[in-house]
């Protein structure tokens, strides 16, 4: 008998139903399934609880939702399988009526499973972070820029006065880190992205660093500071607070379609580009 998580968006009636289809599917098998609420799923005492005997984890919802639920299968390194309801995203692929199909390909090991890289965020205040997407380090007060020294492997790089600073892996590229003005990167690429958010001052780029440095942010000045990882509650910097942010040693195990588009036609539907060469803008 195997055991699957599902983690539900607890807003969506459509998802609610989705995910009570798969259950009875499950049950009708003889495996075990379990259900958390999407919200629950950042406390810790619940999650680890939750995963513990896990062989998959089930999103239902969103890419918030699917967030929430590598964060659950990452507790035991678990494949994590994303069923879409609502708007189309760049982590959940799969329509219900898709699921059940990978859903046994899962269960008996054949399944295509593709690693992500994922990044923690450490500090002497708060508990090891883990994040798919990206870690943030912002201003506190809406009317008050925050000062952050930016350190790369022990090397001072530079002091940003700006809203915040986004560390994003290759994943979270296409989310805040983006619209914040960072470039879009392959998952394919082992890299972490460092870019400021609304910075007043000449340097307001991105770095792209290896996968393999590590990212220290230190605040400084007189304004504290928010911590935000995958778009979970925010933690309290005070004025001198460290963020240590490094590769994950568990990464994301992502359950795809053999027939799952390409990156780039992913990024071409999100972002409405034109379908043909030359195509009207």
């Amino acid at each position: 008998m195997k055991a699957a998580g599902f983690v539900v968006h607890p807003g969506r009636p459509a998802a609610i139903g989705a995910a009570r289809g798969l259950e009875d599917w499950l049950q009708q098998r003889g495996d075990e399934a379990r259900v958390l609420n999407g919200d629950d799923a950042a406390d810790e005492a619940r999650a680890v609880a939750f995963a513990r005997g896990l062989d998959l984890v089930v999103s239902v919802g969103g890419d918030g939702t699917f967030l929430r639920a590598a964060l659950v299968a990452s507790r035991s390194g678990v494949p994590v399988l994303g069923v879409k309801v609502g708007r189309m995203g760049f982590l959940t692929e799969v329509e219900p009526d898709q699921a059940t199909a990978l859903l046994e390909r899962m269960l008996d090991g054949s399944a295509r499973i593709e690693e992500r890289l994922a990044v923690v965020a450490e500090g002497s205040s708060f508990e090891p972070q883990w994040a798919l997407n990206e870690v943030i380090v912002e201003k506190s007060a809406r009317h008050r820029l925050i000062r952050l020294a930016l350190f790369v492997d022990h090397a001072y790089v530079t002091t940003f006065s700006a809203d915040g600073v986004i560390s994003a892996t290759p994943t979270g590229s296409t989310a805040y880190s983006f619209s914040a003005g960072g470039p879009i990167v392959s998952p394919s690429v082992p890299c972490i992205v460092v870019t400021p958010i609304a910075a007043h001052m000449v340097f307001d780029r991105s770095l792209v660093l290896a996968s393999d440095q590590r990212v220290r942010l230190e605040v400084i000045g007189e304004e504290p500071g928010l911590l935000s990882v995958d778009g979970r509650a925010s933690l309290e910097l005070p004025v001198g607070s460290t963020v240590r942010i490094g590769r994950a040693r568990t990464p994301a195990r992502l359950v795809r379609r053999d027939d799952a588009p390409a990156f780039h036609d992913l990024v071409r539907d999100k972002f409405d580009l034109p379908g043909t060469v030359g195509g009207a803008v």
